[in-house]
């Protein structure tokens, strides 16, 4: 009697499933850890840019703020003073989408535009101390979920995540485009 194997009835990549399911097999090769890293890290931005994961953030912190507008916020308190092409620019976003944005925030008190020293027609966007309390708001709530989430992990395994995911992203920075 022939016996049939399971069928997924899973809609999520294999190598999602693979990963989800805990380590990786003896017999995986370097292609299915690439594979499961690069679905980890799918998953991650998904869930990093989630409406609903930000939705569930604004109600803890009392900051309403866009996802846009957070980026925006946090390259500003990170640069200082900056252009608004410079900020389209670092995040790929159109010049009236930018200045848009950058407006919102200064409506909420959290940026200002200040005269550029350099060129008196021009202007920099600086953040306020309102901002940065904000930003230093928001950034509190998402240590708290990062801290939740690792909270079960034995000690060991969250300092070598702590070693391994800066290196990652230094090595991606390094080898990228």
């Amino acid at each position: 009697m022939a016996t049939s194997e399971p069928v997924s009835t899973s809609t999520r990549p294999p190598a999602f499933s693979a990963l989800s399911a805990g380590p990786l097999g003896a017999g995986a090769g370097p292609a299915d850890e690439v594979g499961a890293v690069g679905a980890a890290i799918t998953d991650l931005f998904r869930l990093a840019g989630s409406r609903r994961v930000h939705q569930a953030r604004q109600g803890r912190t009392g900051v309403a703020i866009s996802r846009t507008g957070w980026e925006l916020l946090r390259r500003v308190d990170d640069l200082g003073p900056v252009r608004v092409s410079q900020l389209a620019g670092l995040l790929d976003l159109s010049l009236p989408v930018t200045s848009r944005a950058v407006q919102r925030l200064a409506d909420q008190g959290l940026v200002a535009r200040r005269a550029d020293p350099a060129d008196g027609r021009a202007t920099r966007v600086v953040v306020t101390s309102r901002g940065r309390t904000a930003r230093a708001t928001v950034q509190a709530a998402m240590r708290d979920e990062l801290d939740a989430a690792l909270a079960a992990w034995p000690p060991h395994d969250r300092r070598r995540l702590a070693e391994l995911l800066p290196r990652l992203v230094a090595d991606m920075r390094s080898t990228g485009p």
